[in-house]
């Protein structure tokens, strides 16, 4: 499977490096994937200001960006998604929401898992703001989604979370449901 693992941050001083190797190696130790590892800081796609709403668009020609050309290209290879957020003022960084906002079609029914990270929360109120907007662009929700609270603190110094057994059991879950879904929906 053709998997998309998205880091939705881009600050300069962004703390969740720790979550996203740990997330990226247990897909590729898995097995079943095929990763392709977008960094939103490195991909550079400029603020969403396309003339019509991707989302109702015919073809990838209608971008008038060639970078949001690219990016809904590259989406539309993917055949299912993991998310990472950390969460900005109870949401999701800006950087993600234009990402999603800019591909459009390519994202409808193609499953998506979401992982969080933060504070207290984990990021859970981000990852609920992440849920609503994947409603409305058509994906397709696994139901285990995975927080890391305290994440700064929550990793040892070979990088593995403190409670291992607990997030690599969820982790399969979510890569399980992942394939499931992406199965069931193929077309």
């Amino acid at each position: 499977m053709k998997l998309m693992i998205i880091w939705g941050s881009s600050r300069e001083s962004r703390q969740g490096g720790k979550v996203v190797e740990w997330i990226k190696s247990q897909a590729s130790i898995d097995g079943r994937f095929e990763i392709d590892f977008v960094d939103l800081r490195e991909l550079n796609l400029p603020m969403f200001d396309e003339p019509a709403n991707p989302l109702t668009m015919e073809s990838f020609d209608e971008y008038k960006s060639p970078e949001a050309k690219a990016w809904a290209m590259r989406v539309d290879k993917a055949q299912g998604f993991i998310i990472i957020t950390p969460e900005y003022n109870r949401s999701i960084p800006a950087v993600l929401k234009n990402a999603l906002d800019t591909a459009g079609k390519p994202w409808i029914d193609k499953p998506v898992g979401i992982i969080s990270y933060g504070g207290l929360s984990g990021g859970m109120i981000a990852a609920a703001h992440l849920r609503l907007i994947a409603v409305e662009l058509g994906l397709i929700q696994a139901a285990y989604w995975l927080a890391f609270p305290y994440f700064k603190n929550s990793f040892d110094d070979q990088g593995q979370p403190e409670r291992l057994d607990y997030y690599q059991a969820n982790t399969k879950k979510l890569l399980d449901e992942l394939v499931r879904l992406q199965q069931k929906f193929a077309n």
